[in-house]
């Protein structure tokens, strides 16, 4: 038997360090990449295109003071109307000469300001100037940033949305505040913060070249870390950018170089792998090497759990004395909380009204539209148009195989069993036909718990008695017995309710969800079906159910091959299932089923969403038979195999 699904996310992961970098010979090489891996990198977080920037419209909401600094409650907007609360500390007695700036990224704590304020005070008793930003969903800011545990995580998916994005913008909008204060010298700043806040830092230095130096404590998790080792458990989904090029953290990390860059985390961190951890910095260090600046890129780890310690806030300290003042500064030990909430609270509970955070995703997230065409020669470039907006469905890495198993005669026809691999993962192909050489085929795809033999029983009990017509069920990786076997080498097996929570965050992690990986393995067995003798010239129909059918839709959508596709309970939209990444910003399902035309779709037990755009453009086509709505299974099958 193959490998399973978890075991496949932790190869593949192991693949993606152990190939990192491996581009990046020369200097003159890495350079001429680096346009591109940035790019790539913002498209990773969700935030390609930029948002623009609007007016921050810096508010004021009274200072305090305290022995050796002083600070001002502010709010600013990331967005139209997208209100962020965050306080500026300032040295007392003032320096002479603008300070470095210190922009403190707030981890998980219920507020942040409050919470971490020994942070910002420390800074500013060493003669920096420190805004520490709350988060999108801290204090009195009602932004989410927990998908997975609060469900939406799907939705945010096919919005092409990640939340380490819409953190990272949060940051980049308090880092023009921070730039903009004239107590600020903009050419010397500095991030950094501990667990969320370290991510958060370490994805704000790569994307944002005005941070000259940068400190992540314990905040940054690579595929392997969150895979192999499964700490994506106890992660957020902060923490994470879509991995849509399967590219390991380190790749983007080297886009901080030749920037200083310090690493610290724990020994005993129970949420990162110290291991790894190594690991990672030193395939970061690799850039830094062809920089021959390999003192900007240091890792300081101490004994001790997850979490802030002294040893980082002096190394941290040394870091930015080096990198960002140019002089040694004496060592401040970092306070007890000094401040009460009431003091440090900027929005006191009534943030700005109106105030959008809550639907942050929405608007960092453009969605696409596919125009209808005025005349039917319109369609062809409308269409291409379409799919190259469309985003990539990943590949495999060449292990992939399907061979015939088994065989029983049946006249001139045959009943045959295929068994294959792809991507080390068990799939099958069954196939019965009444003739060498069938005129039409319909093949049905497996979800999970569906075998290969079930799905085609249903199908082939609907087809026609012709003896042209010839029938196929296809289990790729997620379907059946693949499913059902998850377990890995690392740490046990998980329960299957575990595994079916856990997938739709893990598979991002190494560039796929459910559907893009079904819609890939249906290729491979329409390449195999195709290569058998007899089936060259056999039109090829599709028919899936829930994600089974959405990826047989766009199989077909991106397949001429695919001559109709029968999708059983399509969901209405991307975000209420079946997601694919950053589907969204391209259409959404009533477009992606127009998308079939002129070729044939029927949808069984299609909700009301269905009920114009695919109308529309059939009608328009001149073929509105082509499209058929119904609550009928046999009614579908039947308009598919009807000349």
């Amino acid at each position: 038997m193959g490998i399973s699904l978890w075991q496949s996310l932790c190869d593949r992961a192991e693949a993606m360090a152990r190939n990192a970098l491996e581009d990046a010979k020369t200097l003159a090489n890495w350079e001429g990449m680096r346009t591109k891996r940035r790019a790539d990198f913002m498209r990773c977080m969700g935030l390609d295109p930029l948002p623009k920037r609007c007016d921050l419209k810096t508010t004021d909401y009274g200072e305090f003071k305290g022995e050796g600094f002083r600070a001002r409650r502010i709010g600013f907007q990331i967005l139209p109307d997208c209100w962020t609360s965050a306080c500026v500390y300032y040295p007392d007695p003032a320096p002479k000469a603008p300070a470095p700036g210190v922009l403190y990224v707030c981890g998980h704590t219920t507020i942040g300001t409050y919470g971490l304020q020994s942070h910002p005070i420390m800074w500013a008793r060493r003669g920096y100037v420190c805004l520490i930003v709350d988060t999108i969903e801290q204090n009195d800011n009602p932004g989410e940033h927990h998908a997975f545990e609060t469900g939406v995580l799907g939705a945010w998916l096919a919005m092409g949305y990640t939340a380490a994005g819409g953190e990272m913008w949060n940051a980049v909008r308090a880092l023009d505040v921070l730039a903009d204060d004239p107590a600020v010298d903009a050419e010397r700043l500095g991030a950094t913060g501990v667990s969320g806040g370290g991510g958060c830092s370490f994805f704000l230095a790569i994307a944002d070249e005005r941070v000259k130096a940068v400190s992540t404590l314990c905040g940054i998790s690579t595929p392997v870390d969150a895979i192999v080792n499964r700490h994506l458990i106890s992660h957020c989904n902060c923490m994470y950018p879509h991995h849509l090029f399967r590219r390991d953290t380190s790749e983007y990390a080297a886009l901080i170089a030749p920037r200083a860059a310090l690493f610290c985390f724990a020994d005993d961190d129970q949420i990162f792998n110290a291991d790894e951890t190594r690991a990672l910095v030193e395939r970061t260090g690799r850039v830094y090497r062809l920089y021959e600046r390999e003192d900007m890129c240091e890792l300081i780890t101490c004994p001790g759990p997850h979490g802030d310690h002294p040893e980082f806030d002096e190394a941290t300290s040394k870091w930015f004395d080096r990198h960002l003042a140019g002089e040694e500064r004496p060592i401040v030990k970092r306070p007890e909380r000094e401040l009460s909430e009431s003091v440090v609270s900027v929005f006191n509970g009534r943030p700005p009204s109106p105030n959008r955070m809550d639907i942050l995703p929405r608007l960092i997230s453009p969605r696409g539209t596919v125009p209808l065409p005025s005349k039917p020669e319109d369609w062809p470039e409308i269409r291409r148009r379409a799919l190259d907006a469309m985003p990539a469905i990943p590949g495999d890495d060449g292990r992939t195989f399907l061979k015939l198993s088994g065989l029983w005669r049946r006249g001139e026809g045959a009943n045959t069993a295929h068994f294959g691999r792809i991507d080390g993962i068990d799939v099958w192909l069954h196939v019965s036909t009444r003739t060498a050489a069938p005129a039409k085929l319909i093949m049905a795809v497996a979800g999970p718990g569906e075998g290969s033999r079930d799905v085609m029983g249903c199908i082939g009990g609907l087809a026609s008695d012709s003896n042209d017509i010839a029938s196929a069920g296809f289990e790729p990786r997620l379907g059946g017995l693949s499913f059902a076997g998850l377990a890995s080498r690392s740490s046990g097996a998980l329960s299957k309710w575990s595994i079916e929570k856990l997938l739709p965050f893990a598979l991002p992690l190494t560039g796929v969800t459910p559907v893009t990986m079904t819609i890939h393995d249906i290729g491979v067995a329409l390449d195999y079906l195709r290569g058998l003798e007899g089936f060259g010239e056999t039109e090829i129909y599709l028919y899936g159910k829930d994600d089974a059918g959405v990826a047989a839709l766009y199989k077909g959508i991106l397949d001429e091959r695919v001559a109709g596709v029968i999708l059983e309970n399509p969901p209405a939209s991307h975000e209420d299932a079946s997601p694919i990444l950053g589907i969204l910003r391209a259409f959404d399902m009533p477009e992606a089923v127009g998308l079939m035309a002129p070729r044939k779709v029927a949808l069984v037990n299609a909700g009301h969403s269905y009920w114009t755009w695919p109308d529309r453009i059939y009608g328009r086509l001149e073929c509105p038979e082509r499209c058929l709505r119904t609550d009928s299974l046999q009614a579908a099958v039947r308009m598919m195999l009807t000349s």
